[in-house]
């Protein structure tokens, strides 16, 4: 109840805004979807259009839920995750089967450290539509973050099979590969990832960390320095050329590099090694 009272405050707070008594039906729908992301200037102009919709009696009931559905997709990019949740509850009580709301639940539950309720919402999407790929990418991200790294290959292999020009599935399937010890798997992903964004100084220095493991030392060197390149003060890709460097001979070179990782992330040798790199 308290929630729901704190939500009918922000709501009020919002609609005062733009008052609805000035606006016609039509401009409270346009606003409703004039939200385009983090770079509009008025989210909440957008959120009062959504609220008008919502509680107007000239729209369609699909309508209304269209808009309940965009007024909670705002709120979760907004970083307003409680009330997300309590939009996209709604809505589920009425389309029980709607597979994007869930994901969209999941992601706000997510963000508030909801991490079971958000996996269970993910997996309802997926028993809906084991095609929505948004819901194959999130799962994946919670599969990598309960180190369930053969799960999120699984779903990340479905969601590159559905778009393959997708830098992001393709380059954290390297990365699951790359937690699995499967090196070679890695940088054939991290290869076609780099081909779609090549100035990703963290794929770059994770192809790398996989040649460096394969005892490629020359690739990995080349790689290491491309990233480094991009990015001088990240402290990981620095510490593993400190590595290759001492692999291939370059003891001197090795050791400074090691130093000016340490200098930076003075628990690199632990940090690294969880990876599985020493």
């Amino acid at each position: 109840m308290r929630l729901r009272n704190s939500v009918f405050a922000v709501l009020t707070a919002i609609v005062a805004v733009a008052p609805l008594s000035a606006q016609s039906d039509l401009d409270a729908l346009s606003r409703c979807h004039s939200y385009s992301g983090p770079e509009s200037s008025n989210p909440d102009r957008a959120i009062a259009g959504c609220t008008a919709v919502v509680e107007s009696t000239h729209f369609t009931r699909d309508q209304q839920l269209e808009a309940l559905a965009t007024r909670g997709t705002i709120f979760r990019k907004t970083g307003r995750f409680d009330l997300a949740i309590v939009d996209f509850t709604e809505l589920l009580r009425v389309k029980r089967d709607d597979d994007r709301a869930y994901v969209e639940r999941g992601m706000a539950l997510k963000a508030t450290q909801q991490r079971d309720a958000a996996m269970a919402d993910f997996d309802e999407a997926l028993r809906i539509n084991p095609d929505n790929t948004d819901g194959l990418r999130q799962r994946a991200v919670e599969y990598r973050a309960r180190e369930q790294f053969g799960d999120a290959v699984r779903d990340l292999d479905r969601a590159v099979a559905d778009d393959q020009q997708d830098p992001w599935a393709v380059s954290e399937r390297g990365l699951d590969h790359f937690s699995l010890r499967q090196y070679v798997d890695a940088i054939t992903d991290f290869n076609r990832a780099i081909e779609l964004t090549p100035m990703s100084a963290w794929t770059i220095a994770y192809r790398g960390a996989a040649q460096y493991q394969l005892g490629h030392y020359d690739a990995a060197l080349a790689d290491l320095n491309r990233a480094i390149e991009l990015d001088a003060f990240d402290p990981w890709p620095i510490y593993i050329r400190g590595l290759a460097r001492r692999k291939a001979g370059d003891q001197r070179g090795g050791d400074a590099d090691v130093a000016a990782a340490l200098a930076i992330w003075p628990d690199a040798p632990n940090g690294v090694a969880k990876d599985g790199i020493r």
